[in-house]
């Protein structure tokens, strides 16, 4: 796996690597270790605090360097969100 990152660095600017949930089993701990940065995606109404708090730990184990988060499935409001204003 380290001679396919090193190729994959040396041919893009940019690579992502899509992987299982931290918490469910070892892959994503193994890939973090190796990656330069890491995104938690956390799904609305689905992921439970109690499964992020583990997957940070999980990942801080491995020395897994977190950038961020994804919050996906958000629900459209009608009343929320950012209003843009084109005046003349």
């Amino acid at each position: 796996m380290n001679q396919v990152i090193e190729e994959a660095k040396n041919l893009y600017d940019v690579v992502i690597f899509d992987m299982p949930p931290v918490v469910a089993v070892t892959d994503a701990q193994i890939m973090a270790s190796k990656a330069d940065g890491t995104l938690l995606v956390v799904r609305e109404n689905v992921s439970r605090k109690e499964s992020l708090i583990k997957a940070k730990d999980l990942l801080a184990m491995v020395q897994a360097r977190i950038l961020g988060v994804v919050y996906n499935g958000a629900e459209n409001s009608k009343d929320s969100g950012y209003y843009y204003y084109y005046g003349n």
